[in-house]
């Protein structure tokens, strides 16, 4: 069986992480959401201090799904270009 391509562990490996990293996007957009609704009823019931704090607070996320969007494309397009054959050059690891 020849080493990288499909077939290699890396590759899985890779794979994996991807879904994480979309995962965790999803984890930083529902509470981005949460905090810019709860600003809304705040900034609704005249509390401008409140309605700001979770406005931050929804920038913040929307900032960490957006750097995760990016390290996602970053990841899929290394994995379609050189398919995990990068990361057992590094580590020395051969598959099975």
């Amino acid at each position: 069986m020849s080493g990288g391509g499909a077939s290699s562990a890396t590759t899985a490996m890779i794979l994996h992480t991807i879904t994480i990293l979309c995962c965790f996007n999803w984890l930083f957009g529902v509470p981005g959401i949460v905090f810019a609704v709860r600003a809304g009823h705040a900034r609704d019931r005249g509390m401008p201090v409140k309605a700001e704090t979770l406005t931050r607070y929804s920038w913040y996320c929307l900032g960490a799904a957006g750097v995760m969007v990016f390290v996602m494309m970053v990841l899929t397009f290394v994995v379609f270009t050189r398919a995990g054959s990068w990361l057992q050059q590094i580590s020395g690891l051969v598959p099975w």
